[in-house]
């Protein structure tokens, strides 16, 4: 009997012994893979690590992942697939891309921009209904993605190209956008002739000068300070020129090109305006006429 106790002994002495020999295995095996991940968060790839243990380094340089760990909910914490929004270098890649973020279907749109060599197309949807829409073109140095917020940061260095609004055609001011001017008859002291068969009417009033003509559908109109003394005629003709070998959109009704040159006649606001069925059209822009004309010319 006494044989058969110490037998009995040996085993559950050594299956003590192992068992401690285990869980000092297990937390040598912990401490180890402790020390491993402390080390792979302090060298910048906190992503990788899941829960707030990267996030309590310092060293998480996501904005949106530093806000899902301090949550301490490891599930909202954004993972490796996730990818950031394309920075878009071709102007029709960001004409395709806005086409495909615009909630107005087959809505017709520049496609061709004055961006200087070496610079970029960048565009902000600014509003996006079904039945308006509102974008800004932007000259950037670098490729941006659509709806970039650099482009309306407040310290942006991005150059504003452009505006492009559609709206139905009851909620705009039809009477604003188109004026009526009685280009039929003209009389012959205030009729200018600007080449190609086109008359212009020169009319002056209250420190301004006017010059108004009609090609097709569209009115065109040129407006400088009367101190200025700027040579309206010469603008005008160039317009003439450049229309014999481009093709504005056909409007429904009528189209208004309104060419305002400010006090000094150094800066000029352009605004199109013209009517596509039941949607009114309106581009807005501080470039030169002829660069306005040109965007407006690609619109499809």
């Amino acid at each position: 009997m006494k044989k058969q106790n110490l037998w009995m002994t040996i085993p559950v002495a050594t299956a003590v012994l192992l068992a401690l020999t285990g869980c000092a295995g297990e937390q040598s095996n912990q401490a180890s893979t402790s020390g491993e991940q402390t080390q792979t968060s302090s060298g910048g790839n906190a992503v990788s690590n899941s829960g707030t243990a990267g996030a309590a380094t310092g060293t998480n340089t996501n904005p949106s992942n530093s806000a899902n760990a301090g949550t301490g909910n490891e599930g909202s914490a954004v993972s490796n697939d996730s990818k950031s929004p394309s920075k878009l270098s071709d102007v029709n890649d960001v004409v395709k891309a806005l086409r495909s973020e615009l909630k107005l279907q087959h809505v017709k749109l520049p496609t061709s921009f004055p961006l200087n060599k070496g610079q970029y197309l960048g565009a902000n949807i600014a509003t996006n209904r079904s039945d308006a829409l509102l974008v800004n073109f932007y000259m950037v140095a670098e490729p941006v993605a659509l709806n970039d917020s650099s482009l309306t940061a407040s310290d942006s260095k991005a150059s504003w190209l452009a505006s492009y609004e559609v709206k139905s055609s009851d909620s705009m001011n039809q009477t604003e956008l188109f004026p009526e001017t009685d280009l039929k008859n003209i009389p012959d002291d205030m009729a200018v002739d600007l080449g190609h068969g086109m008359k212009g009417l020169a009319e002056g009033a209250a420190g301004s000068q006017y010059l108004t003509w009609q090609e097709g559908r569209w009115t065109l109109q040129i407006h400088s300070v009367s101190e200025d003394q700027m040579n309206n005629p010469a603008i005008a003709k160039k317009i003439v020129q450049y229309l014999e070998s481009h093709r504005l959109p056909a409007p429904k009704d009528k189209g208004f090109v309104q060419v305002d040159y400010a006090s000094g006649g150094k800066t000029v606001q352009v605004t199109i305006s013209w009517q596509d069925g039941k949607q009114t059209h309106q581009l807005k822009t501080s470039q030169v006429p002829l660069d306005a004309l040109d965007m407006m010319v690609s619109v499809k």
